[in-house]
């Protein structure tokens, strides 16, 4: 039988032996800095480090000497037991101030439910921090089962679910793609994104709006001070401004009425976007994800 990865190692070793593959599984690239950054080591302490590393999977990974840094191999395994959901929620809000590049790195986390499959979560992120596109089979609600290129730039929770933002070379423009319906992923690391499939193409990615959210009409006085106390409103109204892309995803997930007139009824509909009739005249996409009348 063969014997756990790393067996008789520190417990502050693991430590940073793990944070070596967590690295490469979700950035595809590792330095001797990422270590000494991160646990304050000496530069020969991370080089050991390193070295451990390569020794217990020496098909992981492999040393770029154009780059100057350790580059995931194609034959990468995991060796360590890793949760997509914790993977995603350090990305999101931890090991930014230790990674080389850290403005590369777009995760928008709202509320994770549900947790994504680990190898193609890490290959979405290790393609978002080596600008690669990703050749994905993918199942769609409308068009079944297909395979496409993609250019990702972002991961996201939308309160359901994850998804991934990409340029879509099938379609020819930018989409969200849930990962719980990625059915396998390839990493293309010869290609690289065109001009115009990057994130700052993504306009609905890049241009912020104005939501604002009121009590809904037909509450009563009283509940409508109680809706304006629980989601800190000043004057009636909430302002909150978020990416075009996420305009529905957010709209969704609250149960705001997002018609122009209020028309919404339901005890779960607390919520009105009171500048609904501006947001529809700038044909946001997601906006069909609202609540509304259709």
């Amino acid at each position: 039988m063969r014997a756990a990865p790393f067996e008789g190692v520190s417990h502050q070793q693991l430590e940073r032996l793990a944070h070596i593959e967590f690295l490469i599984y979700f950035t595809g690239k590792i330095t001797r800095k990422d270590i000494m950054s991160r646990f304050g080591v000496s530069s020969a302490a991370a080089t050991r480090d390193l070295s451990a590393y390569i020794e217990e999977a020496p098909d992981n990974i492999v040393y770029d000497p154009r780059q100057k840094h350790y580059v995931a191999s194609s034959k990468f395994r995991c060796l360590l037991p890793l949760s997509a959901e914790k993977c995603l929620s350090t990305l999101t809000s931890g090991f930014g101030d230790v990674m080389d590049g850290r403005e590369d790195f777009r995760y928008a986390h709202y509320i994770a439910l549900e947790e994504p499959e680990l190898d193609i979560t890490a290959t979405f992120s290790r393609a978002i921090s080596l600008a690669r596109p990703v050749e994905i089979t993918y199942v769609s609600t409308s068009s079944g089962s297909s395979t496409r290129i993609i250019c990702p730039h972002s991961l996201m929770n939308n309160g359901l679910r994850w998804h991934v933002r990409a340029y879509d070379r099938k379609r020819q423009k930018f989409s969200d793609f849930v990962l719980n319906r990625v059915l396998s992923t390839d990493l293309l690391y010869k290609d690289v994104f065109k001009d115009n499939e990057g994130i700052n193409k993504d306009a609905d990615w890049v241009e912020e709006v104005e939501l604002v959210i009121q009590p809904h009409p037909r509450l009563t006085e009283n509940s409508q001070t109680s809706v304006e106390k629980e989601f800190g409103m000043k004057d009636a109204v909430l302002i909150k401004k978020v990416r075009k892309a996420q305009v529905g995803y957010l709209l969704n997930s609250w149960n705001i009425d997002s018609t122009a007139r209020a028309d919404l009824k339901g005890r779960h509909i607390l919520l009105h976007l009171k500048n609904a009739e501006d947001l529809e005249k700038m044909k946001i996409d997601s906006l069909k994800l609202a609540p509304s009348l259709d």
